[in-house]
């Protein structure tokens, strides 16, 4: 497997980037979100589809044939990346038990008191500083918590200033309708907006590894032995030693 793939495929996790800690809320169906770099009005849709304790991140993809996928399944607090030219998948365990309020020394969020309408749901604009970057973001309620449920899970890679958004998110079952970063001199970075919200129901087996998939072992990818017979774990783990971010 060609190992560009997989990178991407980590990545997918990572930018969209618990569990037991809080249910993901009753919401199921599909939300689209357009992802932009800059000034740039194009961009690419990551699908989120959501069903029960379980979500399913994928790229859109015209012809309707995806070659890759990761989900979150919130009851095992595990990450199953999906590979489909492959016929192979991975998964990650999350530990949605080290989730902690972190104070926001250095990620400082503030409620403007403006909102917007974004596809039917009144969004309420928050501003945002960090170390790095500034920013808005709109959040909107009535499309469940799992969007906080699955970054939750990821506390242990996520930085600890941006906790206490998380646990704020959580607490108020909110979702980023849209959000929009800019640099220390204001120029425009990243951002995102659901362009998209369908509320239906979801076949069960778009949350399954599908059937004859082996199980990828990371541990002999980077020349590790294999990880379920070497007891070490993080030899097995596809996130290890990477440190997970918000997208803003």
């Amino acid at each position: 497997m060609r190992k560009t793939k997989i990178v991407w495929l980590m990545g997918l996790v990572i930018l969209l980037a618990g569990s037991r800690l809080m249910a993901a809320g009753s919401f199921e169906g599909e939300v689209d979100m357009k992802m932009t770099h800059g000034n740039s009005t194009d961009g690419k849709i990551i699908q989120y589809l959501v069903k029960g304790n379980k979500i399913r991140f994928q790229p859109d993809s015209k012809d309707g044939k995806n070659t890759g996928a990761a989900i979150f399944d919130s009851q095992n607090s595990q990450f199953i990346m999906i590979m489909d030219k492959r016929k192979m998948y991975m998964v990650n365990q999350l530990h949605p038990e080290k989730f902690k309020y972190g104070k926001d020394h250095h990620f400082k969020m503030t409620k403007t008191g403006n909102s917007k309408d974004i596809l039917g749901y009144d969004s309420q604009e928050w501003d945002y500083s960090s170390d790095n970057d500034n920013g808005k973001i709109w959040f909107a309620s009535g499309i469940g918590n799992w969007w906080g449920t699955q970054m939750a899970a990821q506390a242990d890679k996520l930085p600890s200033e941006q906790r206490g958004m998380v646990s704020m998110v959580l607490s108020k079952k909110l979702f980023p309708m849209k959000w929009e970063s800019t640099d220390k001199s204001g120029n425009v970075k990243n951002g995102a907006e659901a362009v998209k919200v369908e509320k239906k129901s979801m076949d069960s087996s778009l949350f399954e590894v599908p059937a004859g998939y082996k199980k990828f072992d990371m541990g002999n990818l980077f020349g590790g032995g294999n990880s379920q017979s070497s007891g070490n774990s993080s030899q097995g783990d596809p996130l290890s030693g990477v440190k997970s971010k918000l997208p803003f």
